[in-house]
């Protein structure tokens, strides 16, 4: 009997070790592979490594598209701040040359690190996509950097640590949105004190993450992790406690510029969420039966992952809906466009990309132990939000291009 459980208790503890193991190595070893492509190299100039470098090349493509087109418009909007005086969303307006039926927007820069991505694929295609023969009955509106604090300071939200595509809505009940998921597990998505990246708490952080997945499932968590949430300010994905100062810019240069148009395409540009390489059409689920099937004529040919979709969530406080709220007399299509980074369909995925920004959002809070701390959260992400692979990087573009110009085609045909 004592060699049995002896020979049990060995057997256990081989099983444990191999466990902890496997969980430590997933995690802390995570690298996904890019997509099977070539790179192009003369696609990686239209990336920048600050955000006075994306502005300046946005700008700049802005200007030569005066030379093309008979009437471009390009303005600025200030962001106030308490420690940066030269934050500024920028836009450039090619109205419709003939009647205004339909207006495109590309947005980028809304979860400010990603805007790195997003202001690559708008010089790209002010660059080599648009044309005058386009714009006939089709405005172009692009805008730059709508976060420009942290899209310059590299991170996701503003300088009130709010998540602007949390924040956007026409009704301030907006801010009494329960998320009892979110607030059930605050302790782990929130720990408090100086970020130690070699803590055991973070080394092991999937032991945890399966604790709760096999409790509540990963549907559940995904939801009460993302969705966002209005009670806790240091906290991930905080929605505000009331409108930034964002909301009633768009709302100003939106109603000025569309209102003559009838059809709306509202595209946001992101990064993060979904399978490597793969550009993610990722909107909310859409109740009205009209729109939805506006929407699937424009997307013809590509997945849409709607938000109740399986490994997939719904958001409150839109960016692109808002606009739909904004104007309620006109067809407003809403998509977000996801460049996908972590595979965050996969377990490891999500709890990886999770990992990362609870991992930042404590540094940003709390401080760091040491200077290495700091790196490494941030060198994480950079691998979530704006990868430094060349492979990566090229392939956004390509893909992205290719997107755009069916979906061009695809929302000419709309009636």
């Amino acid at each position: 009997m004592k060699k049995f459980l002896k020979y049990t208790g060995l057997v256990l503890a081989i099983v444990i070790i191999t466990l902890l193991g496997y969980t430590y190595s997933s995690l802390n070893y995570y690298s996904p592979e890019d997509p099977e492509v070539e790179t192009d190299k003369t696609k990686l100039a239209y990336f920048q490594d600050t955000w006075e470098e994306c502005r300046d090349a946005f700008r700049a493509q802005a200007r030569s598209m005066e030379m093309r087109f008979d009437s471009v418009v390009i303005f600025s909007r200030l962001v106030e701040s308490k420690t940066d005086t030269d934050l500024t969303i920028d836009f450039c307006y090619i109205p419709a040359s003939d009647t205004t039926e339909k207006l495109v927007m590309i947005c980028s820069g809304t979860h400010g690190i990603e805007g790195y991505v997003g202001s690559a694929v708008q010089q790209q295609l002010m660059d080599e996509f648009f044309q005058p023969e386009m714009v006939k009955n089709t405005g172009v509106l692009l805008v730059h950097g709508l976060n420009a604090w942290g899209f310059k300071n590299q991170r996701r939200f503003t300088e009130n640590n709010v998540d602007l595509n949390r924040n956007y809505s026409t009704d301030i009940s907006l801010f009494e949105t329960k998320n009892d998921g979110f607030v059930a597990l605050y302790d782990m998505l929130t720990p408090a004190g100086e970020l130690n990246v070699n803590s055991i708490g973070n080394k092991f952080f999937m032991v945890t993450a399966i604790n709760q997945i096999a409790r509540k499932g990963m549907p559940a968590l995904l939801q009460a992790f993302a969705q966002g949430q209005y009670e806790f300010q240091e906290g991930i994905y905080f929605g505000g406690y009331d409108f930034e100062q964002q909301v009633a810019i768009m709302s100003e240069v939106l109603t000025d510029i569309a209102a003559p148009y009838s059809t709306l395409l509202n595209l946001d540009l992101h990064t993060g969420f979904g399978e490597r390489g793969k550009l993610h059409l990722f909107p909310n689920p859409i109740d009205d039966e009209e729109l939805k099937a506006k929407t699937e004529t424009v997307f013809d040919g590509y997945q849409i992952d709607w938000g109740d979709s399986d490994n997939f969530y719904t958001v409150h406080g839109q960016f692109v809906e808002f606009i739909g709220e904004l104007f309620p007399d006109k067809t407003s299509i809403p998509m977000v466009l996801e460049f996908g980074t972590l595979n965050t369909g996969t377990t490891v995925g999500a709890v990886k990309s999770a990992h990362i920004s609870i991992v930042e959002n404590q540094g940003f809070h709390y401080g760091y132990k040491s200077e290495k701390d700091s790196l490494n959260a941030l060198a994480g992400y950079y691998e979530m939000f704006y990868p430094p692979s060349e492979k990566w990087r090229s392939n956004a573009l390509t893909v992205s291009q290719e997107m755009m110009g069916n979906i061009w085609e695809n929302f000419q045909k709309l009636e």
